[in-house]
């Protein structure tokens, strides 16, 4: 099951997350989306902004 924010995300720039054609297409968009708030939620962090590097992870659901 995708996260619902990323999926909403995906929808809101024309991916048609229902129209994927294999369980790997979908588990790579994750995981690519789930980089992405990685690397984000790192910046955070190395800036010393541990409140915003959690609410970044939690706000996407990555753990």
């Amino acid at each position: 099951m995708m996260n619902e924010r990323i999926r909403e995300l995906a929808i809101e720039v024309g991916i048609s997350v229902e129209y994927l054609s294999n369980t790997k297409q979908i588990v790579l968009l994750e995981k690519f989306a789930e980089l992405i708030v990685r690397e984000c939620a790192n910046v955070a962090a190395d800036r010393d902004a541990l409140d915003i590097y959690e609410e970044i992870r939690e706000h996407f659901g990555v753990e």
